[in-house]
């Protein structure tokens, strides 16, 4: 029986935010309907034999921002199209001003088991610079509310802000620690063409960002909680089991305008158009990976060094063949003896310093 993760993308907000690049955008009921009609569809002709739901995540976009009888049923019909494991992780992302007490009734009455929270910042006034619909006093209500119905959360923050400073993500971590969020996301901001803050002409301060990286760790692992992967900080035991699959390089399908899966060494991609995916008039991009080749070798070392377990040196050697280490030693040596990576019970893993140049290190070990 094999395991799979399961991906449902909700491309509806409730306002669009000035760093999304994201296939989201605020549409009427109508559309919402049509969607959903689609996607349904494409659920019922996938052929899920001999397979088992370990993870379910409906992200978007808002998945919060639409009602809430949309996620029940769209997760009633999987459980009648695959089996689902018993401890399988049902994941939510929600926005603070969008999650009621009925959504989270619905919510947990249909068996999801886990809410993502972006809070992005807990200044109210850079969440309004960034085109936020909530406020602090927003998200502190949903977190309490989540809480009385979930025994797992997470939420998630943003770094290189315009205008932000170091005192404003000291200031977000200690909203996150007293109210004792157990997984915590951290991503610096990458503006992307298409985007408010690209319009603007708004550029990160790289070192700065760096900074606030700094600042998030070791103000999070003072806390207890540890970095279990480059961008994301947990209490042991409640890492997001979806997101493993995908640096583990585990299978997982995904359903959606613009979702993209991994099933039988196969990356698949939907439509990004939105008009397209509802009239069913595309066909997704494909591509093969020969499980033991070259890309799917590059694939192993890049996902698994993102994680702080690294990369299992027999595994990869069993797989792809040849020596991992031996092969490498050149360019290891000076990563080892400058401190940038580890290696040590046969696994290779970065540092905490190797985790600022992780990119490049990654880059010269595949190349």
């Amino acid at each position: 029986m094999r395991e799979l993760g399961v991906y449902i993308h909700v491309p509806f907000c409730n306002s669009k935010c000035a760093y999304c690049d994201f296939t989201s955008g605020v549409y009427g009921d109508d559309v919402k309907r049509r969607y959903f009609v689609r996607l349904e569809s494409e659920i019922r002709s996938f052929d899920f034999s001999d397979a088992t739901a370990v993870s379910v995540y409906f992200g978007g976009g808002t998945p919060s921002s639409v009602n809430a009888s949309y996620i029940a049923d769209t997760l009633a019909l999987l459980k009648n199209r695959i089996a689902f494991a018993d401890d399988a992780e049902i994941t939510v992302e929600c926005n603070p001003e969008s999650f009621d007490e009925e959504k989270a009734q619905i919510y947990a009455d249909s068996g999801v088991n886990r809410l993502s929270f972006g809070l992005q910042s807990g200044n109210n006034m850079l969440l309004e610079t960034i085109g936020r619909r909530h406020t602090v006093s927003d998200f502190l209500n949903a977190i309490r509310r989540a809480r009385r119905y979930f025994g797992n959360y997470s939420a998630d923050i943003m770094l290189g802000l315009p205008k932000q400073t170091l005192s404003d993500v000291r200031d977000t971590l200690d909203i996150l620690n007293d109210e004792g969020v157990p997984h915590i996301s951290a991503y610096s901001l990458k503006v992307e063409k298409n985007t408010r803050l690209y319009r603007d002409g708004y550029a990160p301060d790289d070192d700065l960002c760096a900074d606030m990286y700094e600042l998030v760790h070791e103000e999070l692992v003072k806390c207890g909680l540890y970095r279990y992967e480059v961008s994301n900080f947990a209490v042991k035991g409640k890492e997001c089991r979806h997101n493993l699959i995908y640096w583990k390089r585990g299978e997982y399908v995904g359903f959606g305008v613009a979702a993209h899966s991994f099933f039988c060494d196969t990356r698949s991609e939907n439509t990004s158009s939105l008009r397209d995916y509802i009239s069913g008039d595309y066909k997704p991009l494909k591509h093969y990976i020969s499980p033991r080749g070259a890309e799917a070798a590059e694939e192993t070392i890049m996902l698994a060094l993102r994680m702080s377990e690294g990369l299992d040196i027999k595994a990869f050697d069993g797989t792809f063949g040849g020596d991992f280490i031996k092969d490498r030693e050149r360019i290891l040596k000076p990563l080892v003896d400058n401190g940038f990576v580890s290696v040590d019970n046969g696994r290779l893993s970065l540092t905490d310093k190797g985790f600022y140049v992780m990119n490049e290190i990654i880059v010269r070990l595949i190349g």
